[in-house]
């Protein structure tokens, strides 16, 4: 005779037996039982999906071990109850029941070792508080570099307006070294007609020194009036906001004579190609503050070992935009660099008086006052060149797309 197995059904009755049948009890033990079973399933589901989506989620193998495992056994409990009604495997049914008992005793013992790293979890307010701490720390740091860009706008300002007091120092003293000569001159020519010695050669002398020194004054004073009508223009338009029409040739030949003393000092020469009659509709302190901080960045950064100091801008019309392709035969800018240039704070040199916000200037200045693109190129054979695309009228345009995302 072979011993008992779990799975003999032989010498058991129903569990209906016990409820006499009646169909009352019956069908509520029976119902209950399944839609437990059912419901059981649908947290087991719910629970592997949620491990499966939520990649980050600390100890997924216990989530599957409470969450799904446990679920999973009673809700085959509470089915195999539902099937002992009429089928008597009690043995499955224990079985069943074992699982259960072993998984939720594992579970309570690992909740207890688990349990601390839980409790050190943000809850959402703890979240929320941080949250709200690092968005302050972010507007100040927001706040802090407006500053910062207003006040590398000043320097830039200020350095321009002592390099044209500098540049207009030169003109200004000839002149006046002439006018001197001059005064010397007729002084001497009314000493000779007051005293009856004037001679036809003294006044021959005489008319040579005037006719030469008023045109030396004349051509000093022409160029330091240029210089003055180039430096008001661009101080003017960089200290206030001025939205016109402006020619971009003529603009651009301003701001480079504007630049000429810290050109100069570099032995640089600026090759400046513009098509013809290009109009821009806008505020033409943006065009001087790119074109500025980009000279002054090829000065200061390209040229250290450079004799023959060249730069080129090259503006011509595409399509209702204008291109500006800016180079110079520097040093150049390594490909690594060229992807951070327009960061802010980045600068190759740190504690030398660079203050990195120069192209991240022209970059919030292309991108956001003019709705354009600007782009970094790597030249093979050494110096650098950046790309500028922006539309001709700004009045209706979208902001450009950004090659990378601003400070914030």
């Amino acid at each position: 005779m072979s011993s008992p197995s779990y799975f003999d059904i032989a010498d058991f009755m129903p569990h209906g037996m016990c409820y006499l049948w009646r169909p009352d009890i019956l069908w509520t033990s029976v119902i209950s039982d399944v839609v437990t079973g059912l419901a059981y399933f649908s947290i087991t589901a719910a629970v592997v999906i949620f491990v499966r989506k939520r990649k980050d989620l600390p100890y997924p193998w216990f989530f599957l071990l409470s969450g799904s495992v446990i679920f999973l056994a009673c809700g085959m409990s509470h089915i195999i109850s539902a099937i002992v009604i009429w089928e008597p495997i009690y043995g499955v049914s224990a079985i069943a029941k074992a699982i259960t008992a072993v998984t939720s005793l594992a579970t309570g013992i690992v909740i207890w070792l688990v349990l601390p790293f839980f409790l050190k979890l943000p809850s959402p307010a703890m979240l929320e508080k941080k949250n709200q701490a690092l968005q302050d720390s972010l507007n100040k740091l927001n706040m802090a570099q407006v500053s910062l860009v207003e006040s590398e706008k000043m320097a830039s300002l200020g350095g321009l307006v002592a390099g044209v007091a500098h540049e207009i120092n030169t003109p200004i003293g000839v002149a006046i070294t002439a006018v001197s000569h001059l005064i010397d001159s007729t002084n001497e020519l009314a000493d000779n007609f007051i005293n009856n010695k004037i001679t036809r050669s003294n006044f021959a002398h005489y008319t040579e020194d005037a006719k030469n020194s008023a045109a030396m004054i004349s051509t000093n004073l022409n160029r330091s009036a240029n210089l003055v009508k180039s430096f008001k223009l661009v101080a003017v338009d960089q200290a206030s906001e001025n939205l016109r029409q402006y020619d971009v040739e003529i603009y651009c030949q301003d701001i480079l004579n504007s630049l000429q003393p810290a050109l100069k000092s570099m032995h640089c020469q600026v090759e400046l190609s513009c098509d013809d009659n290009i109009t821009l509709w806008g505020d033409p302190a943006v065009l001087t503050q790119i074109l500025t901080n980009l000279v002054m960045n090829s000065l200061t950064h390209a040229f250290k070992n450079t004799k023959d100091c060249q730069i080129g801008i090259k503006v011509s019309v595409t399509g209702h935009h204008l291109k500006l392709d800016y180079t110079d035969n520097g040093s150049g800018i390594s490909l690594e660099n060229s992807e951070k240039v327009f960061e802010p704070f980045f600068t190759t040199k740190r504690g030398k008086g660079s203050s990195g916000l120069g192209l991240h200037i022209v970059f919030n200045l292309v991108t956001q006052s003019l709705k354009g693109t600007i782009e970094c190129l790597c030249i093979p054979d050494g110096g650098a060149a950046f790309t500028l695309l922006f539309p001709l009228d700004i009045r209706g345009e979208t902001e450009g797309i950004k090659s990378i995302p601003p400070f914030n």
